[in-house]
């Protein structure tokens, strides 16, 4: 769901499925089989019993452990087998992590499980069934999950989030696993199984990246507030910290991705903002932001996300050398040929042109022509996500009237297209592109937000002008969820008596 940078866990690898051909002999390449499955399998597969569908599951997920390609088997039997069929397989896999005892057994039924729901087409099929068969397949499932992460075995605890991770891509089922009390042992589990791969130097189990099934988990509000309660929080940055100081770049993407994901919205960006360890957790991120696109997108969306809190990101300017390395790299970025990638560093060079030193910073960066005309191509993007992006970023570092720091402005038609662009947007749905991008939340807009400024030089900014250091002191700052400072409320306001009809 974030694109082509997270990397892969075990999932579907897109591509064309080998259609099975038929041929005289026995099981070799070219007879009667399904991706690699004997027609046996298959025909144990489909039939509607229960006895013959856990045989088949235990066959099913011994053949998965061993197939060179389990996610091309995995497509060419949501070919040949109905929805009801792969239902029955998943009821019966979960069924084996409540009932066996023997370790190999229950990672290879994790292993089918990831295998299966991890694929979209498959996932779609399982989990189509009505209401009161979701009931039932998702009860079976969180009831072998909770007792799978439970193990001491580290694999099979990272194998069983991840596969928790990809079921809570269903918005149905999502809302019946959470409402499930035996959830919470999943989520108790999450900072030490992060901490546990971390320390052995990987994302987990073989070809499992625990950080990513986190960022999966963390695309939703209640799944986020889940993961982060209970003091969760700075156990989780723990582990994410030394993940992106590790030696996979790919790991360490995921890891950011995860991190991007923890602070895309106030709740959860609050509770991260007061980690101890936020500081080592940025500088992994400035570093991974260094790396190359694949990798680096990521780390421009944790930063965006971060910036969106106003002391976080004057902080970061305030240290000078770190924020021209930070903006000389988003500069690199928001040039990428790959929209999401773009889109990530538009908008945290938006974010980080929202506070007035923030906005100095740029302007009197080494890279800001290149920056700026990098900005201007993507406001011809096709996607209108990576448009206005570029286009909010645009106007908060171009010059507004009556500053003294002032600019050389952009091309009257430039501004003009930025201009026309923003007009038929508001301030959160400019500001959150990069969310809608990736198929995260959004706050509803609910029209515009009122213009507490005069400036009509920045008709579509919206945000309040800034008080003077001495008068912050007695007034409350009241933001967005963007961040964006929409007013200031005097103190005595707030403490006042409310009968006075104010």
């Amino acid at each position: 769901p974030s694109g082509r940078r997270v990397g892969v866990s075990l999932g579907c690898i897109s591509g064309k499925v080998l259609k099975a051909s038929r041929c005289g002999g026995g099981g070799g390449l070219g007879c009667p089989s399904v991706g690699g499955m004997d027609q046996e399998l298959v025909s144990l597969l489909k039939c509607p019993d229960k006895e013959s569908a856990a045989k088949g599951a235990r066959m099913l997920a011994s053949f998965l452990a061993k197939a060179s390609s389990p996610a091309k088997a995995v497509l060419a039997l949501r070919e040949v087998i109905p929805p009801e069929a792969l239902q029955r397989i998943v009821t019966a896999l979960s069924q084996r992590l409540l009932e066996e005892q023997d370790e190999l057994e229950v990672e290879q039924a994790l292993g089918a499980l990831m295998h299966i729901l991890q694929c979209e087409e498959a996932r779609e099929a399982v989990l189509s069934v009505g209401d009161v068969g979701l009931v039932e397949l998702c009860k079976d499932l969180i009831a072998g999950l909770s007792r799978a992460v439970r193990l001491e075995s580290v694999a099979i605890g990272i194998a069983a989030v991840a596969v928790f991770g990809s079921v809570c891509q269903s918005d149905k089922a999502r809302q019946l696993l959470l409402q499930h009390s035996d959830t919470e042992p999943i989520f108790e589990k999450i900072p030490g199984l992060l901490t546990a791969s971390a320390s052995a130097s990987g994302g987990g189990a073989e070809g499992v990246s625990i950080p990513l099934a986190i960022a999966h988990i963390t695309r939703y509000p209640t799944a986020q507030r889940r993961v982060l309660a209970s003091g969760r929080c700075a156990k989780l940055l723990r582990g994410l910290r030394e993940l992106l100081g590790g030696e996979d770049p790919r790991v360490a993407s995921d890891a950011a991705n995860a991190v991007g994901n923890l602070v895309f919205n106030d709740e959860g960006r609050y509770q991260v903002l007061a980690c101890p360890d936020l500081q080592e957790v940025f500088q992994g991120l400035r570093q991974l932001l260094k790396s190359p696109e694949d990798t680096a997108g990521n780390a421009a969306w944790a930063i965006g996300n971060l910036c969106r809190d106003d002391n976080f990101c004057r902080k970061m300017v305030a240290e000078g050398v770190t924020a021209d390395e930070v903006v000389a790299s988003l500069a690199r970025l928001v040039g990428s040929v790959d929209p999401q990638t773009a889109c990530d560093a538009s908008c945290a060079v938006a974010m980080i042109a929202a506070p007035p030193p923030g906005r100095e910073r740029l302007r009197a960066h080494p890279d800001r022509e290149a920056l700026v005309a990098a900005l201007v191509v993507n406001l011809a993007s096709a996607s209108s996500h990576v448009k206005s992006a570029a286009a909010l970023a645009l106007q908060r570092i171009h010059k507004v009237e009556g500053e003294e720091d002032a600019v050389p402005p952009l091309e009257a038609s430039t501004l003009t297209l930025v201009n026309t662009i923003l007009a038929t947007l508001d301030l959160p749905t400019a500001a959150n592109s990069a969310l809608a991008m990736r198929g995260l939340p959004v706050s509803p807009a609910g029209g515009s937000i009122p213009t507490l400024s005069s400036d009509a030089a920045e008709p579509f900014l919206g945000a309040a002008a800034e008080p003077s250091p001495n008068a912050r002191r007695d007034l409350v700052m009241v933001r967005s969820l963007d961040g964006t400072v929409l007013r200031w409320i005097p103190l005595a306001v707030l403490g006042g008596d409310a009968s006075g009809g104010g």
